[in-house]
C-alpha cells in the first residue's frame, strides 16, 4: 500500500548558499529515503545532489541529518520515520559541497597522523618471524574495525562542533583498533599523539552520541576511554 510524502530538503550551492525545497511523491513501506531521493533526482530535479552508493549500510556514502538525527539514508525506512513530512539535511560539523554532500577531507587528514595501519616486529618484516592473532585478541579487535567512515559520529559529536582539530570518534575507535593489536609496535608513539591535549582523547566529553549513532555498531566512545586507560599505564 502505497501513501503520499513530503520529503524537505535543505539544498546548498555555491551561487545561491542555502534555501529549502519540498518534494512530494508516494512511496510504500519497503521506500529508503536514499531511494526516495533517487527517484527525485530522476522523476522530478535532476539537480539534486547526495552520495550514494551500495544501498546495503556498507559503503557510508550516504550519511545524512534525517529529521534532525545523522543516519544512513540507504538503512532508514520512510515509514520508520513516522511522520508525512521528512526533513533532510547536509551534516553537521563539515563543510557543505553542494546539496547534501560534504566535505570528508577533514576526517581522512586526521587518519593519517594516528599512523592507521599494524606495524610489526622488524623480524616479521624480513620474514623470519610471524605473529599470530589469538581468537580472543580478534574478538576484542573485530567490533572496532567495523567503521565505514560514513562521518556520522562526526555530525553528532558536541566536541567536533566547538574543536575541528579534535580527532574524533571514527579515527580515535580506529587508533584504539591498532594499538590494541598485540602485532603492532607503534603502540607508544600513537598514544603519544592521541595524548595531545588540543587533538586527542581528553578533550572527549563520553556524551555517548557518536556510539549512538553508529550504522556498525562500533563503540568510539568505548574505545576512547579504554584509549585514556593505557595512556595512564
Amino acid at each position: 500500500m502505497s501513501f503520499e510524502v513530503t520529503l524537505k530538503v535543505r539544498r546548498y550551492s555555491k551561487e545561491k548558499g542555502s534555501w529549502w525545497q519540498e518534494y512530494k511523491l508516494k512511496v510504500d513501506r519497503f521506500t529508503t529515503v536514499v531511494e526516495a531521493l533517487r527517484r527525485i533526482k530522476t522523476e522530478q530535479d535532476p539537480t539534486l545532489s547526495f552520495r550514494a552508493s551500495c544501498h546495503m549500510g556498507v559503503c557510508g556514502s550516504c550519511g545524512m541529518k534525517i529529521n534532525g538525527k545523522p543516519k544512513l539514508a540507504c538503512k532508514t525506512l520512510i515509514v520508520n520515520e513516522g511522520r508525512k513530512e521528512i526533513t533532510i539535511e547536509p551534516m553537521d560539523n563539515f563543510p557543505v559541497i553542494k546539496d547534501l554532500i560534504v566535505d570528508l577531507d577533514s576526517v581522512y587528514r586526521k587518519m593519517n597522523k594516528i599512523i592507521p595501519r599494524v606495524t610489526p616486529p622488524e623480524e616479521v618484516i624480513q620474514g623470519r618471524a610471524e605473529t599470530r592473532l589469538k581468537p580472543e585478541d580478534q574478538k576484542e579487535l573485530w567490533s572496532f574495525a567495523q567503521c565505514i567512515i560514513c562521518g556520522l559520529c562526526y555530525s553528532a559529536c558536541p566536541v567536533v562542533e566547538t574543536n575541528k582539530d579534535f580527532l574524533g570518534p571514527a579515527v580515535l575507535a580506529m587508533a584504539y583498533r591498532f594499538s590494541a593489536d598485540p602485532r603492532d609496535t607503534l603502540g607508544k608513539k600513537r598514544l603519544e599523539i592521541i595524548d595531545n591535549p588540543i587533538i586527542g582523547i581528553w578533550n572527549c566529553r563520553v556524551a555517548g552520541s557518536c556510539s549512538v549513532v553508529c550504522p556498525r555498531n562500533v563503540d568510539p566512545s568505548l574505545a576512547i576511554q579504554r584509549l585514556k586507560e593505557m595512556s595512564m599505564k
